[in-house]
């Protein structure tokens, strides 16, 4: 996870007011387990930094590379400012085109695009429509089981107070580990392939 230029996971706060650094790297295979080393220590250092929310890795595979799709989320646009522009940043970022092939892409994000794990290929944002689909596949379910589970916890209860535990369970498993993977299972409905 780097940048060329300054500038484990918690729930992400509200998403008017959050970030997240979406960072695709491709890997060469002799140097994984070395890459995973640096990004473990650049993660712990991260996770020091003021406004740090959480932090995120996908891995996959593209031909003979190993991809790392790295989502880390900040409090506020200025936090992760301020932590791209830290010197444990900055020299970390030395090291990292020792383990990278090609160009590292960098991108920010507010609220829960960066869960839609856009392809490394240059291509287009899906449309709000599938991105609101999306979204609704995977809260309902996750309301009702969490609803279900916590009914004889929250019995008289106030209606607004009787919620609170199944939403706050739903917006955690919405963002680790419901969301990543439909994005990744419906891949080809978010970005088809234009011919």
């Amino acid at each position: 996870m780097a940048d060329p230029s300054p500038s484990s996971n918690a729930a992400s706060p509200p998403a008017r007011e959050g970030v997240t650094l979406v960072v695709t790297e491709f890997v060469r295979p002799p140097r994984v387990r070395e890459y995973e080393a640096w990004a473990s220590d650049l993660h712990a250092r991260a996770a020091r930094q003021p406004g740090f929310v959480g932090v995120h890795v996908l891995r996959g595979q593209d031909g003979t590379l190993a991809e790392y799709v790295t989502l880390v989320r900040f409090a506020s646009p200025g936090a992760l400012a301020a932590w791209r522009a830290s010197p444990d940043y900055q020299v970390a970022l030395e090291r990292l085109p020792e383990f990278t092939a090609g160009e590292v892409d960098y991108r920010e994000s507010v609220g829960l695009e960066a869960w839609f794990d856009r392809p490394a290929r240059p291509t287009a944002a899906p449309p709000p429509w599938k991105n609101v689909v999306l979204g609704f596949a995977g809260v309902y379910p996750l309301i009702l089981l969490f609803t279900w589970l916590c009914r004889p916890l929250v019995q008289g209860w106030p209606w607004w107070a009787a919620i609170l535990p199944s939403a706050l369970l739903a917006t955690v498993f919405l963002n680790w580990p419901v969301l990543p993977l439909l994005s990744r299972v419906l891949r080809g409905w978010l970005y088809p392939e234009r011919r």
